[in-house]
């Protein structure tokens, strides 16, 4: 591999300015086929990213036939909307040969495997990513408590933690429509601090990531976290803490009343987000309580963190949990929706006379996959996806000139 910059690539009837381009790192001389992300490109084999993606196989027939756009004797396609990071770290997955074999991974990394995997069909990538994103945050309060309070540690053998961790991870959701992890993930960002106000400043003004700089989250969302931490404390009052006036009411023990009192002034009007903790807050100060009121603040506490995580959903104005599992079991489902390869399947089969067909279809296809029917394709429909103009028409582009 080698690297080296700036240099520009060949005029095209799609590109006429020809901008400068950087050469990854990842540029093999002995690669087969030139790949571009914004302003990058990348030299690599043909045979490997076709192994793990029916998508670029079926790219990369159009693109060997497009001998107007090659770059040092390669086919050249242009990746529209990907970024260059987010390529270059699924390329160097592709090729380490050790990848699964290691743990933890950088979140950047999770990121890019979680979004070109679906878009591209890496189904092992995708499914890593999924699975490493949905452990960390899952759907069920028990996993939720043993991840991040019975067991602290485990998150970090998955993605790697960094104060801004759980932001990056609600944006990417946002960004992919991956709704399963939101509610946990939701419910963290509004942790992020000893106190409500502490909280409430973390999420106006962000939190640091990998790089020294701050990440957001987006308006509705800093806005959302905001109105749901009030929620969420005077929830967990109402629901967490609905025992506390019963200690000392049943059992008739002076002491058990002055613990109740003691515990009830500890509290205060403003105290840290604690409701899914799984660990009992103490009811101990000046006396100790008998059996049965300690017994009492037990059951209560699990019971009240039961039915606050049954409506976190509700509280991120998120569907309810039964609508998220149904979701999650579409995701698990292979992502053949076939539409992807059989868009370019179809349009291989046809001989197309645009002579920059391989850039124009890679645009084409991002355009595709946004649709909301595209799982729902026919194959009546594809043919027609043979033709440019009949291609833009269909998706609302302008036609490139013939």
């Amino acid at each position: 591999m080698d690297s080296q910059s700036p240099l520009k690539r060949p005029r095209t009837e799609d590109d006429p300015s020809a901008l400068p381009f950087t050469r990854s790192k990842i540029w093999y001389y002995d690669g087969s086929i030139v790949l571009q992300a914004e302003q990058t490109q990348f030299r690599v084999h043909a045979s490997l990213l076709s192994a793990g993606s029916t998508v670029f196989k079926d790219m990369f027939e159009l693109a060997r036939a497009n001998v107007d756009a090659q770059v040092e004797g390669c086919p050249f396609v242009q990746l529209y909307d990907d970024k260059a990071e987010d390529v270059e770290l699924v390329l160097a997955a592709l090729y380490d040969r050790n990848f699964y074999k290691t743990q933890g991974k950088d979140f950047a990394q999770v990121a890019a495997m979680w979004r070109l995997g679906k878009k591209y069909e890496f189904d092992e990538l995708r499914d890593d990513a999924k699975r490493r994103l949905e452990c960390m945050f899952p759907t069920t309060l028990l996993e939720f408590q043993s991840r991040w309070y019975t067991h602290p540690h485990a998150p970090t053998s998955q993605i790697h933690p960094y104060a801004g961790l759980v932001f990056e991870v609600i944006n990417l959701a946002r960004d992919t429509g991956f709704l399963s992890i939101l509610p946990a993930a939701l419910y963290l960002a509004c942790s992020t601090g000893v106190d409500h106000r502490v909280v409430q400043e973390n999420i106006l003004v962000g939190l640091p990531d990998e790089r020294g700089g701050r990440i957001h989250l987006s308006t509705a969302d800093k806005n959302l976290c905001i109105l749901a931490t009030s929620d969420l404390l005077r929830k967990q009052w109402e629901l967490s803490y609905t025992w506390v006036p019963e200690v000392g009411r049943g059992c008739g023990t002076v002491q058990c009343r002055i613990v109740r009192d003691d515990f009830r002034d500890s509290l205060g009007p403003i105290h840290g987000m604690t409701a899914l903790n799984p660990t009992s807050p103490p009811l101990k100060g000046r006396l100790s309580p008998c059996s049965r009121c300690l017994s009492l603040r037990n059951t209560g506490w699990v019971s009240g963190q039961a039915a606050l995580w049954d409506q976190l959903p509700s509280i991120f104005n998120l569907p309810s949990w039964d609508e998220i599992k149904k979701e999650m079991l579409r995701y698990a489902q292979p992502v053949n929706s076939s539409c992807p390869s059989k868009f370019f399947r179809e349009v291989s089969r046809s001989q197309p006379t645009h002579n920059s067909n391989t850039t124009f279809y890679s645009r084409q296809y991002n355009i595709f996959l946004e649709q909301p029917f595209c799982s729902m394709y026919s194959m009546t429909l594809l043919a027609q996806l043979t033709d440019p103009r009949r291609v833009s028409r269909l998706l609302k582009m302008p036609h490139l000139p013939s």
